[in-house]
């Protein structure tokens, strides 16, 4: 697959977070993967899943270019609300290509994930998980 230039493998610097090695990050105007996900996308039959993510990612940049990346940055960093509705609008963008391509989107985990520490405890998993499932159905 060919990638947009603002795909770039994660570099040494990304090894200091501890979640680095499993997240990927939008950061305007660039989107980091791991090097073994940016291998994949790079590779004539990418996963799926890593597709996914990339469309997650993409939705952050271009959401961050519109608000500006540094009131995105410091919403996003501040204001619980403001991350929980700018990763839904994220995810709602991995379940719409997964979903066409007859793939499954496990709500459970994401829910878990976005009621966790990863994101800073945005959002009660209770109602996470209602508007992730809310989200599939659509």
């Amino acid at each position: 697959m060919k990638l947009p230039l603002n795909v770039k493998p994660k570099n040494f610097i990304w090894n200091l977070f501890p979640f680095s090695k499993y997240t990927a990050q939008a950061i305007y105007p660039n989107i980091y993967f791991t090097k073994d996900v940016y291998e994949n996308l790079k590779s004539d039959k990418p996963n799926p899943r890593y597709i996914a993510a990339l469309k997650h990612e993409q939705t952050h940049i271009e959401r961050q270019k519109r608000t500006g990346w540094v009131k995105w940055g410091f919403s996003y960093v501040i204001f619980p609300k403001f991350r929980f509705d700018e990763e839904l609008e994220a995810l709602k963008s991995s379940m719409k290509y997964l979903k066409e391509r007859k793939e499954d989107f496990d709500t459970q985990r994401s829910a878990k994930f976005l009621s966790g520490w990863l994101y800073l405890w945005c959002v009660s998993y209770k109602k996470a998980k209602l508007e992730l499932d809310k989200a599939w159905q659509e």
